[in-house]
């Protein structure tokens, strides 16, 4: 490769006074990098920018509103979808649906809670315990106070994709390449991103959280002298596929078409329904099933399924809370489930940190105002579901024409849906050719 050079994008469809905010009106974010005979270097994407939690137009948090946003997220929890494409084309080269919810169980699995005490809190404003978070940069009342009454806290997070992730450099080339790329963020809605410590949304009504001075940032290559492109160009990135369903039955099937030929893993987080875009509940947590009086409804047994069949475990997954003594309660979590959770979402053998503990995964009862759910130490409850079907070919499996499914006993016995995000990792190519790009998937 040639010299390197750093690129600062503006967003196109920025308003007069650079702010962009849910509740005004501008819930979308438009970055383009032009189509240049250059490489985007992997994992070198940045968006920076401001945010500032307001109470009102006029007025920002005060402690005793007890305002939260997700602690574990930060600034990720205003990222609703996150979608590619090519500039010249339009084609769509990945789309991230509930990407704030995705990163839940990304950062969980793999940062430790020293990452999020530490350059995570700068870059990413996340922080382990919810009230530093809180005070830190939702009322962040001494630097307000300075600033006469606008405070807003400096970001600079990685758009985390499969493509922005991968090992091979983009290539940005009408020619050789995918011919720019269109990068569109939809911002998240304001009752999804904050919500009460206290389960009164009085002081939530008018809240809002505003950006500003927002930008992209990336490093690009210029090819070398010996560079040779080919008639037909082709690279293979990762990609993350995202769908969502309900369950709210004790024998709960789910089956998902997901048309993809070289599934790597796949993994899913929960919460209630009733709390997505609520002023009183964290939209945003990662929770185990529970019933409609806040009690657990504890996963009995675990199978994945293709096309019917027990794949790729080859036996039903029978947890430690399905052997349960009457009277009594373990919450320790299952270790099967953890291990196939966390190694979905990364090879588990090359997890070198991570937040998924004792404390933060577990079978939880959370009481009945789910005031438990919202103090967990260590960044909150990081349960999941998942499974890995390559962690060694790096291959995949065929789901291109035969369904995915789960099949869950777990004890929901009130009437009480909830909400499954699922997050399927496979492995995709872009193949350029004459002025043209196909995405094989």
């Amino acid at each position: 490769m040639g010299s390197n050079q750093h690129l600062e994008i503006v967003p196109s469809n920025i308003t007069s006074d650079g702010k962009l905010s849910y509740k005004n009106g501008q819930p979308t974010i438009q970055l383009l990098i032009g189509a240049q005979d250059r490489f985007i270097v992997p994992g070198s994407v940045r968006l920076t920018g401001e945010i500032t939690i307001k109470k009102n137009d006029t007025t920002i948090p005060l402690e005793t509103d007890d305002i939260r946003m997700n602690e574990r997220l930060g600034v990720h929890s205003v990222i609703d979808t996150l979608s590619i494409f090519s500039q010249r084309s339009s084609q769509t080269i990945e789309t991230i649906n509930h990407h704030n919810r995705f990163m839940s169980s990304y950062l969980s699995v793999t940062q430790s809670q020293g990452d999020f005490a530490c350059h995570a809190y700068e870059t990413s404003l996340r922080f382990p315990n919810y009230k530093a978070q809180q005070l830190g940069v939702i009322t962040n009342t001494q630097a307000a106070s300075a600033s006469g009454g606008d405070s807003p806290n400096s970001f600079c997070i990685p758009l985390v994709s499969g493509l922005f992730l991968g090992q091979d450099p983009i290539p940005l080339s009408n020619d050789w390449g995918v011919g720019g790329l269109l990068i569109e963020i939809q911002l998240s809605p304001d009752q999804n991103v904050l919500f009460s410590g206290t389960n009164t949304d009085t002081a939530l009504l008018d809240s809002y959280y505003e950006l500003s001075n927002v930008r992209l940032i990336c490093e690009v290559q210029r090819p070398g002298d010996d560079f040779q492109p080919q008639m037909t160009n082709t690279f293979t990135y990762n990609s993350i596929s995202s769908y969502y369903n309900t369950i709210n039955s004790r024998n709960a099937v789910l089956n998902f078409n997901l048309g993809l030929k070289s599934v790597l893993g796949a993994f899913m987080n929960v919460v209630p329904s009733s709390h997505i875009n609520s002023w009183t509940r964290d939209g945003l947590a990662t929770l185990g099933f529970s019933n409609s009086d806040a009690s657990r409804a504890k996963v009995n047994q675990l199978v994945f399924t293709r096309a019917g069949q027990r794949v790729p475990l080859e036996y039903n997954i029978d947890t430690l809370q399905k052997e349960e003594k009457a009277g009594f309660v373990n919450e320790n979590a299952d270790s099967q489930i953890v291990r196939n959770y966390m190694n979905a979402v990364q090879n588990f053998a090359k997890i070198n940190r991570t937040s998924v503990g004792p404390e933060t995964f577990r079978s939880i009862g959370y009481g009945t105002n789910f005031s438990d759910a919202k103090t967990i130490v260590k960044g909150g409850s990081a349960w999941g579901l998942g499974v890995a079907y390559d962690s060694i070919s790096n291959q995949g499996l065929d789901f291109g024409q035969v369904p995915f499914g789960v099949q869950l006993d777990v004890e929901l016995t009130s009437d009480n849906p909830n909400a499954v995000f699922l997050f399927v990792h496979s492995r995709q190519t872009v193949v350029s050719s004459g002025g043209s790009i196909q995405i094989m998937k």
